[in-house]
């Protein structure tokens, strides 16, 4: 236990600091040290304090550059307590020891965020006083109290007042966490200036990044697995900005299939009314209704219903009383994971009969959609990390009508979906999508095939399976990458296919236009593989 004697304050986020500054001293009796801008504040709200450069009996130098690097601050920081030699070098150098350094940095990331920021507007928000501080504070934790945050403003207040003092294990907590911060600020300021210096490098040198434990999962991916979720501290939105409203705990596989779906969502945005129903990280049913939602999900769950139970349900509209209804009390569906940006209370209602349904809230995550994919993908391998950018690009990179026939209005924006639902099902996939009046939903999704001409069977088989062996006739067909042969293009239109898109590529294309050609099949290149491994 370490009473407070002695505080410096200078903090650049100042919320919160007056009332605590205030408590310290009138009800403990501590004695503040404060520089320029955090002690103009305390003087303006009536709260005494010595300035840095009347305690130094040095200036501050250069624009505020030099402030708190003296002797007399790092030293009354760092001295041991309990080293003799450290005392007696303390009292012949009149250095008195700074029990506790409340100290918060200046926002660096936050600026270079803003795209006008200029490198010398960044340089300058390079803090180094601050730093050497709480780093100070940290390294000598076992006799001061480190404060790099508000938000541990009232756990300290508490803790003085509860035991006049701060426990050895808080002092411990929050060194540790000012490590952490400083990594996360060193790796921002890294990653800065490599990215000022090396422009034409997607992938730089190093790969920095800082991460915080959000919660434990249940389990990971298997049941004997240990697993967390982290956050990125340098990604504005995430799955961290989710909020869950009901049910069990996550567990590793169901965020990854949170991920999934909330990125097809992405993908399809707000214009419609779209579903998206995902078992394993894969689409097994997806629709989009242009006026009504219960329809859309209705269309969505026909796909596929067998797969659909226990699955994970998106929508990108507010989920309404119907849809609940229909999921809960017609069908009685067993959803893993229900996803919404909102919900009508009356759905709430419903759900939540579910004691172990996991009601996820997404809100305006759909807006953010340029933010979320500035960061880069990160998966692990055995030693090491694999790094790309999302897939985020836009899905038709060209619009190639490589077929004599010529592909409709309404044709089009059916292959666009399709398209778009195959993009998501892993790789290899091909996905069957039929229009109607108000919109266009799947019939039949095959993925994860070693071959391109048995994930097209596959997808046939299943539209069969579950009732859509009508609706293959007249249907169109996408598929994640070129046909190397014209087996699955031939599989395709026997099975009824009227339009089939691809990104083409092959060496065998001319061949596979012959083939459509032949067979009076309109054939679409759009120049972009939407592999998923």
């Amino acid at each position: 236990m370490k009473t407070i004697k002695r505080a410096i304050v200078s903090v650049f986020d100042k919320s919160g600091v007056i009332h605590f500054i205030k408590a310290l001293v009138n009800e403990f009796g501590v004695e503040i040290l404060s520089t320029g801008g955090t002690g103009k504040l305390l003087e303006e709200n009536g709260i005494n304090y010595v300035k840095i450069s009347d305690y130094t009996e040095t200036p501050e130098m250069f624009d505020g550059r030099v402030k708190t690097l003296h002797p007399k601050i790092e030293g009354g920081i760092l001295f041991r307590r309990d080293i003799n030699k450290d005392v007696l070098d303390s009292q012949k150098y009149n250095i008195p020891p700074i029990d506790m350094v409340v100290c918060n940095l200046y926002q660096f990331k936050e600026a270079i965020a803003k795209p006008d920021t200029s490198l010398e507007e960044a340089l300058e928000l390079i803090d180094i006083g601050g730093p050497t501080m709480i780093r100070a504070a940290a390294k000598n934790f076992p006799d001061v109290t480190v404060v790099p945050s508000p938000k541990y403003y009232t756990q300290i207040l508490d803790e003085l007042r509860d035991s006049g003092g701060i426990t050895d294990r808080t002092r411990a907590i929050l060194a540790q966490d000012v490590f952490t911060i400083m990594a996360d600020y060193n790796a921002a300021i890294a990653n800065y200036l490599q990215r000022n210096f090396s422009p034409d490098l997607t992938m730089g040198q190093y790969f920095i990044k800082v991460f915080e434990k959000v919660q434990d999962c249940r389990y990971g991916e298997n049941w004997d697995q240990a697993a967390s979720y982290y956050r990125d501290l340098s990604s504005i939105y995430g799955l961290h900005n989710l909020v869950k409203l009901g049910g069990k705990e996550i567990s590793f596989n169901n965020y990854l299939d949170i991920d999934s779906c909330m990125q097809i969502l992405l993908d399809f945005g707000k214009d419609h009314y779209t579903t998206a129903i995902l078992k394993h990280t894969s689409p097994n049913g997806v629709a989009i209704d242009k006026k009504d939602q219960l329809t859309s999900v209705k269309k969505a769950f026909s796909t596929d219903p067998l797969s659909a139970f226990g699955g994970i349900w998106g929508v990108n509209k507010k989920l309404t009383k119907d849809v609940a209804d229909f999921i809960v009390n017609k069908e009685k569906i067993f959803v893993e994971v229900l996803m919404a940006p909102s919900f009508e209370n009356e759905a709430l209602e419903i759900i939540k009969q579910k004691k172990n349904m996991i009601i996820i809230e997404y809100g305006d995550f759909l807006n953010k959609r340029n933010d979320i994919y500035k960061n880069l993908e990160i998966r692990s391998v055995l030693g090491g990390i694999l790094v790309q950018e999302y897939d985020s690009k836009p899905l038709i990179k060209e619009w190639n009508v490589a077929s004599k026939k010529e592909v409709t209005d309404i044709e089009k924006e059916a292959l666009i979906f399709a398209y778009k639902v195959s993009k998501w099902a892993k790789s290899n996939s091909a996905c069957f999508a039929q229009t109607y009046d108000d919109g266009i939903y799947t019939i039949g999704i095959g993925a994860g095939q070693q071959s391109r001409v048995h994930v097209v069977k596959l997808a046939i088989q299943k539209a069969i399976e579950f009732g859509h062996e009508a609706e293959l006739k007249n249907s169109v067909m996408g598929t994640d990458s070129y046909f190397p042969f014209p087996d699955g293009l031939e599989v395709a239109i026997k099975a009824g296919a009227k339009a089939v898109i691809n990104p083409g590529g092959s060496i065998r294309d001319e061949a596979i236009i012959k083939r459509a050609n032949e067979l009076d099949c309109a054939l679409v290149f759009c120049g972009k593989r939407v592999f998923r491994h």
